[in-house]
């Protein structure tokens, strides 16, 4: 539970919006300043992403985590991860933006 405070506390400070870097192709600055500004705004709320059947992300509060809820996390973990990996290859290829993760956008 320590690491999803942390983690937290790195997106209530802008950590996505971070990541996110330079506009691709197919993408506006408007656009990735609102992903982040949401990502923040549902941080200092106190949400968490999490994945549930059917790979549906929902948000709930981090107090309310279960034991079950930390493995589900990872899951959704894994899903942004993956689509910001695909936005530095795509960077790199000078390729248009893959499509954000509908939980984000």
């Amino acid at each position: 539970m320590q690491m999803e405070r942390r983690q937290l506390w790195e997106r209530r400070e802008g950590k996505l919006r971070r990541a996110l870097g330079v506009v691709l192709p197919g993408e506006s600055v408007g656009e990735l300043d609102r992903i982040g500004e949401e990502d923040q705004l549902r941080a200092k709320q106190g949400l968490v992403a999490v994945m549930g059947e059917g790979g549906r992300i929902s948000y709930k509060h981090i107090d309310a985590l279960s034991t079950h809820d930390m493995y589900l996390r990872i899951a959704t973990e894994r899903v942004e991860v993956a689509w910001l990996k695909e936005r530095v290859v795509s960077r790199k290829r000078g390729a248009t933006s893959p499509t954000i993760p509908y939980h984000l956008g």
